[in-house]
Parts: C-alpha cells; structure tokens; sequence
C-alpha cells in the first residue's frame, strides 16, 4: 500500500503538471545538475537525493561504505555544491494570483534563488520551506538554483563566532567524525557516532514543487482524537486546518466552506468559515461514535480510517487533504508506590497499562534518499515478527519519513519520538531558537496525526551529560542549565503543549520524570531508578550476573555490541581485513574501547575459536560476539521483565524495557540486532522469545533456582510451569518438576523457588564434584490443556568454558519443503546437545522462526520465511548449519 502510494506521486511529480488539491502543482524532482564551488565537477543528480548519490551515479565515487571510504570522502562535505534545474511553465501557470515554491527538505545551509532572484534560504533539514516566487517566475524557460554551503563550514563558523564554548566540540577520534554537529540543525549522527560514519550528506533530500492558485488553500490538518463521556466514552476528533492565505491582504477576507468527511465511516460535517489574516487556522470538533480503537499490535486491532478534508471557495476553487487517522488514548503514569520511594513510570494505551516491549531506531542508512519504502517495511515487519511493540526515534538521527509512521500505524508499533538534540549543549541565539521555534511546529503538526505516536521526548541524554559534567560544563553550570531551560523548556515544550496533542511530553530521556521538574528541569541524579527512565551501560561487568543491572521503573536504553556476519561484512572489506585485530576492524569500530570490551565478556565465559585458518578463526570469532551479545541481552531484559510486578528494596515496578539498537546504518560492530540489509543478527531471534506475550523466566540467586511466569495478555488459568533439569551428554531430560499456577494479564508473579544443588540437581543425578557444570535447566509454561504457551527457556549455570560433558554434535538437514508461499520447513538432526545451533541461508534473503537456539532433541523443524522468491532445491543447496562446539 505505502509503495504503490509512494511511486503514485513519483509519477505525478515526474510529469510536471499535478493538479491535486485546487491549485496546480509543477513537480520539480527529478535530474537536477550538481556542481561544486570551483566547477570541476558536473554531473547529474537526482533529486530528491545527495551529492554523494550523485557522485556515485556518475562513477567518482564507488561504494561510500568500503573499507576506509568514509575517510577518503571527507572531503565532500567540505566542499560547497549548487543543483540547478531549467524547466518551462506557460500562462495558464504565471497568470494565477500566488506562484510558491514548496520544498519539504532542504539539507542545509542553502540559497535558493530563481532566474537570479534571491527567494529564500534554509538552515534546517527538519522544516519545509513555502516561499512566494511570483516574481521571480516568468513564462517559458526558468532556472532554479540551490546553492548549499558546506555544512563543517557553516558549523565551524558558528561555533568560532559564538560568545562560548558550547561543548562538546568534536567527536573522540575514534569516531572519525566532524566537528561542532550542534552548531547545525542536521542529522547529528551524519557527523558521525559511535556506531556509524561521518560524511555530513548535502542536498535536496525531500520532494520539491510549485504550486500556483487564486485563492486560499488547505496547507495542512492535524487531526487529534480525544474521548468525551462517562462511563462509556465516545470517540471525538479535534480537527486543526491550517490555510495557505496567498496574497490575500490584511482588510480582506474570504467565506468558504469547509467539509470533513470519514467516508468509510459514513460521517460528513459541514462548516461555515471565513478565513482572514486572523484565522488563518481554524479547529472544529467532530463526533466519531462508529469509530472503533486502535490498538497496538498483540492488543487488539489497528483500525485506520480516512479522513478527507475539503475548502470549498465561492469562486469555485476547491482544496483538500486526505490522510488515515486512528483513535487511541496514552497516559504516562507518575504515582507514588507503595512502600517505595519516588514514583511510577508507565504508559497507559486506551487505559490498560502496558509494558514497554521495544528498542531503538537509528537512522537506517546515511543516505536517507537510499531508505526505500520496501527497506522500511521488512525493518518493521521484523520489529512484529520479534514481538517488539514500541520503537523510539532516537534524537540523534531524524523525523523519519511519512512512510515509516505510516506503517507504523498499520502494523500497531508504537513510537517514543525524540525531537533531534542528542548528546551535546546547544546554542540558544535568536537564530537557533527561531529555526528550532519553526522546527518543532512543523513537526508536531506533521507526526501528531498518527496513532502510532505515543509520546515526545525533548533530547537524547542531555540532561543526564549537563549534571553529570561530560563535557566540563560544570566550569559554568548556571549558564549551560540556563541555556538548556531555555531550548527544551522554553521553546520545544512551550509548543509541544500549545498543539494539545495528547500525548506526555518528557524533558530528556532519560530523566526523573515529575522530579525533574520540580528540581528545576535538570535533575540532581538523573540517572535515579525510584524515577522516570534509565539508560543502563556497563561494559566492565559481567552480564551473566544479573545484580550488575540496576532495578529501575523503566530502561529505554541497554546494550552491548556485536558484530555483523561475514556475508553482510565482506562486500564492504577485503581479505587482509578479515581479522578481529586489522586495522579496518579497528578502523570500523567507533566505540573506545569496543573490541577489548566484546572479547573481553566472550573469554568470561567462552573459550576462542581453536581454528589456525584465519578466515576460519575470524568468522569463529563473529559468531562469538553474536552470541555473547544476544546473551548479554537476553539476561538484562528478563531481568526488567521479571521486576514488572516486584520490589525490591524500593526499586523496580519496572515497565518497559527498550533495548539499544534495533537497525544498523551501515556494516560494523554495533550495538544492533538486525544488520545493515535486513538480516536478523542472533540477538533479534533472541528478541522473539524474550519479548514473546508469555515468557517463562528463571535466575539463580543464594542457591535457590527462581521461576517466574510473566504475561502480557494471556490470563493464565491453572497453567503449567514446567521446570526441567539436562545433563549435556543427554537428549531427554533427566528431571521435571510441574507447578500449577494462575495469574492476571500485565504481570509477573514467581511461581518456583527451590534448592538448586541439594534439590533439583541431587534430584536430576548430576553427579559430577560440581553438578553446575554437567547440568543445565530450562523453563516452559503450558496452557491446561498442554498446548505449550511460552518459549522453552534454558538457564545455564556454569560458563561454556567450564561445562563437562558437552560434545561435539553432528547436525544434519534431513529435509526441506515448501509448506506456504514463502514459507519452507527445514528439519534438523542432532546426534547431541547443540548450543546455539544456527542456521544460515546464504544469499537467499529471509528469516528462521528460530535461530540460536539450544537443540535438545534428536530432531527439531524450524520454519524459513523467504523475502524473494525462491524453491526447496535452492534454499537445500544455500543452507548451512553450524553449534558452538564446531569452533573447537
């Protein structure tokens, strides 16, 4: 639907002329020259699109992500590039009253001038421009030009002629970045960080038209639902239309008429309105009684509907818009908690409350106009197929595409949206404020339509950097804590609350909440866990031992890194880098530190890769990471499942737990579960149990083995909990024990405590000095009626490093068939226990149902969802099968 959407208005662009909402329109996307400032390139470029693209449509640039290129081409950015464009429009265009200019992105510092006449200019990707040019365009043959200014120029000018220090100034040198991003209103990741490349993209990276009218226009709706009524509500929709007034002067006014109109829904009202310099936005309230809820997805339905806007004037000219709007209702709870200091923290959808089951987005490549419409909707299709909620925008990157909340909104994810301050101080002069003022206005009308928006966030862990002196503010903290009042208080909440979106507005994240306001907006411990959110990183710890990990109300931010697999490495690498010390590893790795960091938590619990094959040994040593990684994860995040209904001295009452990251932007070590391209890293197939809406969830801790159910819908009525205890040598298990429980939705609730040595590993006969190290346990809940309702969830309790009795297996594929349209049954045999048998597909693009995992039966079906077509006999000749103890 979003692609044929999408290429529909390609089309209509590409031919010029478009008369779509009363005025016509003249498409300007397309081939644009682009020339740099000294004339010694010129080449074609299209647009919407980058100087970069250009340069590798035209063959001076290759591949801007092998091996060391993202060096080579700094120079790019550092460069000053102009995009011209000539087309012809007639009389039927000029004649009318109001000629504008409409780009909806403009990435940055650019001029934009029409048959030499200057028309307007941007500092900012993240607004749209409208600027008149009816005196600048001429029939027949016109010339538009952009002229954008290098951004590390601009931003170093800035940053040198601003009365302070605003820190930090330049990224580590690990990074390999640009300087002074926060001088910029730009993607601040495209400068570079920790997980990504700088090359600071320039050019026209969002549609660009004209439009022509006689009189005023519907420029935009925000629709914003709300319930009136008790005790059974019904749905009502705040309908915002804001006018395009043209040339219309300041005596004068205009009576129209304005229809809105849900046709699926059989609703039409009417209004009278006259439209003048002092109404040039105009709300009414409609009744939607039929309307029915939306619901995240694992909650109910997603019902979307449309709702068509029309401006009818008496002189017969006609405007409108049309969007997809759905009804829903969001509450972030902050209450006192029982025998517990500080306050809950906790979102309410359509007033169940719910646990937070997500990650993080990054931008998904450093070249937005490269994110296809298809790009997004297999990244948020694996989001659902992982049981994966909820996704926060992360404010280092940028308000995503239409596309991506719009899919969104169809398949019932969620999204926590930062506004796009990260990780910095920022500059708080009349020109900043006043593009930051523009910013947040035209976003906010942008995004507030989509039910899948649930919340604003106001920066990335600034608050958190200013209190606790990242970047020596602390030499002047009563300016620095003034500045930031001033941007996130001052000017992005003062706005965020003007719109009444209905949705919680949060100062940083993480934050404490209520208490951060009433301390001032910058609290004295941001990072408290009886208070908002947390963002949790500790790479000196051990993951496997779960009290490292804090006991927080929420976590919106965990992780630790991997890196990616070889097929998705090696197109951008050569043999001499295959090496987990070479100087491209070192070179792609842009966390301090992040190569002794990963191996250091794999040799606490793994021993390396025997192979004396380099290549062997490094492919060895990805897997490593993946699993360590996807380990690492999984023990954190059960850690805050299992806190959902518990206190522990005060702390927890945790609800929500938002892992870092979700996608990748290109092909290094990161913190992500899925790579650059798609393919599911082990941790996102890790994902799928940990987040799975019944989760059976076991730790040890002072020699008793705990197990806990935990469900997020499912009212669990006399259901099994089954705990098992495994020798390695054996493929049955050699103990159970069933405990009959039941529990309400939305909770955890522990269902097993017992002994661990002098119970269940006496009871299983694990005989050896230490029967931690000859035995492991795992976890499963079952409906009454047998029907297995959670993942069957193991506990290791010695590192593999330690284990006795682990062999190596012989794991074959028995067979493979095709059983759907794109889904194939794989079966695999196992002569013995296989720890993290993981499947690979080669070229062949897709998903397992499982991936991973620990084999524990002689025979195991495992399901693989094709994304391009494909038959059994190919998918036989590309699989492979491999388990850890293939490394040794």
């Amino acid at each position: 639907m979003v692609l044929c959407r999408a290429l529909v208005y390609l089309l209509l662009l590409a031919s010029g002329w478009l008369g779509i909402n009363g005025e016509l329109t003249f498409g300007l996307n397309g081939q644009w020259k682009v020339t740099n400032a000294n004339g010694s390139i010129s080449i074609p470029g299209q647009v919407p699109g980058s100087v970069h693209t250009a340069l590798i449509a035209a063959g001076i640039l290759s591949d801007p992500y092998y091996r060391f290129n993202d060096d080579l081409y700094k120079w790019v950015a550092r460069d000053n590039w102009t995009y011209t464009f000539n087309f012809a429009v007639t009389s039927d265009f000029t004649n009318k009253h109001n000629v504008k200019l409409v780009s909806k992105g403009l990435d940055t510092i650019a001029d934009v001038t029409l048959n030499g006449i200057l028309i307007g200019s941007s500092t900012n990707m993240f607004v749209h421009h409208v600027w008149d040019v009816k005196h600048a365009i001429k029939v027949g043959e016109n010339v538009i030009q952009v002229a954008f200014l290098s951004p590390i120029t601009y931003s170093a000018t800035r940053s040198r002629e601003y009365p302070y220090d605003v820190p930090p100034d330049c990224p580590p040198p690990v990074q390999h970045g640009f300087c002074h991003p926060n001088f910029i209103r730009k993607e601040q990741c495209s400068f570079s960080w920790d997980w990504g490349p700088g090359f600071a993209p320039i050019g026209i990276w969002k549609d660009v038209y004209l439009e022509a009218f006689d009189d005023p226009i519907l420029r935009d709706v925000v629709a914003i639902p709300y319930e009136v009524g008790t005790p059974i509500p019904s749905w009502w929709m705040n309908v915002t239309m804001n006018f395009d007034l043209g040339n219309l002067s300041s005596n004068e006014s205009v009576d129209a008429t304005i229809i809105i109109w849900f046709p699926t829904l059989h609703y039409q009202f009417t209004f009278a309105i006259t439209l003048d310099i002092d109404h040039e936005q105009i709300s009414k309230q409609v009744s939607v009684p039929q309307a029915q809820t939306w619901f995240p997805h694992g909650y109910g339905p997603q019902p979307l509907y449309s709702l068509n806007v029309t401006l009818k004037i008496p002189s017969g000219e006609t405007s409108w818009r049309s969007m997809k709007v759905g009804f829903r209702k969001v509450e972030l709870v902050q209450e006192k908690i029982a025998n517990s200091t500080g306050l809950s923290f906790y979102f309410k959808i359509n007033t169940i409350p719910m646990f937070i089951k997500g990650s993080n987005w990054i931008p998904a490549d450093a070249f937005q106009e490269r994110i296809t419409p298809g790009n997004l909707s297999r990244l948020l299709q694996s989001a659902v197929d992982a049981n994966i909620h909820t996704l926060r925008v992360w404010g280092g990157g940028v308000y995503e595409q239409d596309e991506f909340y719009e899919l969104c909104d169809e398949l019932g994810i969620m999204v926590w949206q930062d506004f796009m301050f990260a990780c910095a101080m920022y500059p708080v002069d009349e020109p900043f404020l006043s593009s930051v003022t523009e910013e947040v206005h035209y976003q906010v009308r942008r995004l507030s339509n989509h039910p899948s928006v649930i919340a604003w966030s106001a920066n990335n862990e600034n608050e958190g950097a200013l209190r606790q002196d990242w970047y020596n503010t602390s030499r002047n903290f009563t300016l620095y804590d003034n500045d930031y009042v001033t941007l996130y208080i001052g000017v992005i909440r003062e706005i965020v609350l003007s719109k009444a979106t209905g949705l919680p507005f949060l100062s940083s994240s993480p934050s404490d909440g209520q208490l951060t306001e009433m301390q001032g907006w910058v609290a004295k411990d941001p990072t408290s866990v009886y208070y908002g959110d947390v963002h949790y990183y500790n790479y000196n710890a051990d993951c496997w031992n779960i009290s490292s990990f804090p006991k927080p109300r929420f976590a919106s931010e965990y992780g630790v890194q991997s890196w990616p697999s070889f097929q998705t490495l090696s197109p951008v690498s050569i043999a001499t880098d295959w090496s987990y010390t070479s100087t491209f590893s070192d070179h792609r790795q842009h966390h301090t530190f992040g190569q002794s960091q990963m191996l250091a938590q794999i040799q606490r619990h793994f021993n390396l890769p025997s192979s004396k094959d380099p290549l062997i040994y490094f492919k060895n040593m990805l897997y490593l990471t993946q699993i360590s990684q996807a380990l690492c994860i999984k023990f954190e995040t059960e850690h805050y499942r299992r806190l959902q209904s518990i206190l522990v001295d005060g702390q927890g009452h945790c609800m929500g737990a938002l892992y870092w990251q979700f996608n990748d932007i290109w092909q290094a070590p990161t913190w992500s579960s899925i790579e650059y391209g798609g393919k599911w890293k082990m941790l996102h197939y890790y994902v799928k149990d940990f987040f799975s809406p019944v989760l059976a969830s076991g730790m040890i801790q002072g020699g008793d083995v705990y197990g806990y159910s935990i469900t997020d819908r499912v009212n669990l009525v006399n259901a099994s909990f089954v705990t098992s205890v495994w020798l390695w040598t054996d493929l049955k298990a050699r103990y159970q024990v069933t405990n009959y429980f039941s529990q309400n939705i939305s909770s955890s609730k522990m269902v097993i405590k017992t002994p661990l040595n002098a119970g269940l590993l006496q009871k299983a006969g694990c005989g050896h000095q230490d029967p931690l190290l000859s035995c492991f346990i795992t976890m499963a809940i079952y409906h009454s009626n047998s029907t297995q309702l959670s993942p069957t969830n193991p506990i290791f309790l010695a590192s593999f490093s330690e284990v006795v009795g682990l062999k190596k297996p012989t794991i074959k594929i028995s067979s493979v068939s095709k059983v759907g349209s794109d889904e194939f049954l794989v079966t695999l045999k196992t002569s013995t226990i296989a720890p993290f048998t993981w499947l690979d597909s080669g070229s062949l693009r897709g998903r397992f149902s499982q991936n991973g995992f620990l084999m524990m039966t002689p025979s195991l079906s495992v399901s693989f969802f094709a994304w391009e077509p494909t038959s059994a006999e190919e998918l036989t000749k590309s699989l492979t099968v491999s388990s850890l103890m293939d490394l040794y």
